[in-house]
């Protein structure tokens, strides 16, 4: 019998494990990470006034209160000597925007199952053993393959505990993915598939929960099967998650976004990942390409995502990133999570110049969130420290900061394509326990009755059906094609492609009118 992790284990990695806040710091995240913890820290006063004075009180009172924040002692310890402004705000320390990047290292790692949780040091000289150990069981684990990797005492002592905890079980088949045609896992998370090679993008797995149904479960590693290159966009923690790329064997090619300087907004996702043992990391410019057997990868510019479309005080802090253009024979995909416009650019001359250069995509795969507000609001949301290249002029400016339903359907008309998948944005409980996404009626542990109108936000969570709203709306362009988390697109050139379920990973719930 081959053993597998039990699918409600989640993994993360850690800096530190020394206090509750310390675990829900992902070593990698840009936003969520410890690098980003001082500032989050020096904005909390803040928060307590903007939820003290409400929404329009705030909108009012905003300059006020980012000037008196800026003197409290805290954020005044984060910046340069005397009160030097630029565009309004004081100006940060150099190296709380870009600091060492070698001040944090991956020292822990957290498995947690529900309320049960374990912290294991890990040693750098052991992170390999232990990436091993996770790949190893992702696709089935032996018991003499188990026997063999416990000669590491880190990893023997890490899965005497897992099986104590009940965390190995039995290992199941993965599904069937369509070649060509793509695996929709979830939230920004797609396994393309040519008739070779597999190409996975963002891999952000989330745990089941006790409350889940057993016949619509979250999609694990174990269930995705054979990859053979990764591709990230950005380095938020739902894009850029290591325990998710943990259960990747270390050789597997990762095509991350070029970051020149570990910063605020941007991780070194190369350097992280060397840190767990992977050997096959490269960055991308906008514009290279990659050949994984008969599957093209082309890293493309990334708009969006910033904290307002202006120039900033810091004109060299950004949240790097790269859409993607995937091609496999006969099914041309492009991924474009978190998209939108900023001062660099704009995705529409993205489009234009994808289809000039490359012919038409045959489906985008797209964000739909839209998260319009103004940055006095950042500290309500996990994008909290873009509050600091925000200048003070443009705090209570309502903000588009990516592609809603409207620009996602744009976007794919400027590219030829046929069909707009609606993604980034949550779509299973499993997200929307962690605040991703609106939640379905018959949400489980939820009353049923209004559930299914409970979360939406039209400005920052809508529904993935309000693409389809906005194209009957409209008239034209591509087909709006709804993918829940858990199903599959076969390609069929020419004709309708099918939509493929897999028994154990299908939808409970209805659609929203």
């Amino acid at each position: 019998m081959r053993l597998t992790l039990h699918r409600g284990v989640s993994l993360a990695v850690l800096a530190s494990a020394r206090t509750e806040a310390d675990h829900h710091e992902d070593l990698g995240c840009s936003i969520q990470g410890p690098t980003a913890r001082p500032v989050r820290r020096a904005h909390l006063p803040l928060k307590r006034q903007v939820a003290l004075l409400g929404r329009e009180g705030t909108l009012h009172d905003a300059d006020a209160l980012v000037r008196w924040l800026e003197d409290t002692p805290r954020y005044a310890a984060l910046c340069e000597d005397g009160k030097r402004r630029r565009l309004g705000r004081r100006v940060l320390r150099r190296e709380v925007l870009f600091p060492d990047a070698t001040r944090h290292r991956p020292r822990v790692l957290h498995l947690r199952q529900e309320s049960l949780g374990l912290d294991v040091p890990v040693r750098t000289s052991e992170w390999p053993h232990v990436a091993d150990l996770f790949a190893t069981l992702a696709r089935g684990a032996t018991r003499a393959e188990l026997r063999a990797l416990s000669v590491v005492p880190v990893v023997a002592e890490l899965l005497a505990d897992m099986g104590q905890a009940g965390w190995l079980v039995k290992h199941e088949a993965p599904v069937e993915v369509p070649g060509p045609g793509a695996l929709f896992v979830g939230h920004n998370t797609v396994l393309v598939s040519g008739r070779e090679a597999r190409v996975l993008v963002d891999p952000y797995f989330r745990p089941s929960g006790l409350v889940d149904s057993r016949g619509y479960q979250p999609m694990q590693p174990r269930d995705v099967g054979r990859v053979d290159a990764v591709v990230i966009t950005h380095s938020h923690g739902d894009h850029f998650h290591l325990g998710s790329l943990l259960p990747l064997p270390r050789d597997t090619r990762i095509f991350v976004p070029r970051v020149a300087r570990e910063s605020l907004f941007s991780t070194d996702c190369a350097l992280r990942l060397a840190q767990l043992g992977f050997t096959r990391v490269e960055p991308l410019r906008w514009g290279e390409s990659r050949q994984v057997g008969d599957v093209t990868v082309r890293a493309l510019p990334f708009h969006g995502e910033q904290p307002t479309d202006e120039e900033g005080p810091y004109k060299d802090l950004f949240n790097e990133g790269n859409a993607w253009l995937v091609r496999a024979p006969g099914f041309t995909s492009a991924f474009f999570a978190d998209s939108g416009h900023d001062v660099r650019g704009d995705m529409r001359d993205v489009c234009r110049k994808v289809l000039r250069e490359e012919g038409p995509v045959d489906v985008l795969f797209c964000g739909v969130r839209g998260f319009k507000l103004a940055p006095i609001f950042f500290g309500f949301t996990t994008l909290d420290a873009f509050l600091v290249n925000v200048p003070r002029g443009a705090l209570t400016k309502p903000q588009q900061l990516m592609a809603g339903p409207e620009e996602a359907l744009h976007y794919g008309e400027l590219l030829g394509a046929r069909y707009v998948v609606p993604c980034a944005d949550g779509g299973a409980p499993w997200y929307w326990r962690e605040g991703m996404g609106p939640r379905y009626e018959g949400y489980p542990g939820q009353p049923v009755s209004g559930a299914s109108l409970m979360d939406e936000n039209p400005d920052a969570d809508p529904y993935p059906e309000r693409l389809a709203d906005v194209r009957r709306a409209v008239k034209h362009g591509p087909q709006a094609l709804l993918l829940r988390p858990g199903e599959a697109l076969a390609w069929k050139g020419r004709r309708k492609p099918e939509v493929v379920r897999y028994a154990g990973f299908t939808w409970p719930f209805g659609s929203v009118a």
